[in-house]
């Protein structure tokens, strides 16, 4: 019985440890939380990544009644794009429109190999990217391909509602 004895104790000491290191391990985990709390004060202001290529859009005159009363976030429709072949430089309309209550981020990715050609920082409402640069051009032909709209709250960057908008590229 002395025998047994030992090996019981010997199991109650691991579970003790084991249980001790889990505490220890909550607690620890517990406190970085905190401070990762107390480190974010409320007068933090979130600072939008603007993208210096957005510039107003032709539709954004001050005077649009519906982008003074949005119900939603608008997304726009890109049915297709036109762009020359083996180019990097196209020419294309990335429009957050104007009203909306976020930014928006646009990421250009063929739906077959899904590569990524292009990615945004934010853009404003009323905003509107007009000249991108492709990861490379493309060969003639026609591309499947998504525009992703990722959103984000103009007051505290929280992510809102986003989209993916199928389109094709008729490369020429």
């Amino acid at each position: 019985m002395n025998g047994k004895n030992k090996t019981n104790k010997i199991l109650i000491g691991i579970i003790i440890c084991l249980i001790a290191v889990i505490i220890g391990g909550a607690i620890y985990f517990t406190r970085g939380t905190d401070k990762d709390k107390e480190n974010k004060t409320p007068d933090s202001a979130f600072e939008p990544n603007l993208d210096s290529n957005a510039s107003e859009t032709a539709s954004n005159d001050g005077n649009n009644e519906e982008a003074d009363k949005p119900e939603g976030i608008r997304i726009p429709g890109y049915p297709s794009i036109t762009v020359p072949a083996d180019t990097t430089d196209i020419e294309m309309n990335l429009e957050n429109p104007a009203g909306n209550p976020c930014y928006f981020t646009f990421e250009l990715v063929l739906k077959d190999t899904n590569e990524t050609l292009y990615t945004s920082k934010m853009v404003e409402p009323g905003k509107a990217i007009t000249n991108v640069t492709l990861s490379h051009g493309l060969e003639k032909g026609e591309y499947p391909a998504v525009i992703k709209i990722s959103t984000a709250s103009l007051e505290d960057g929280s992510a809102m509602n986003g989209a993916n908008v199928e389109t094709t590229l008729i490369v020429q």
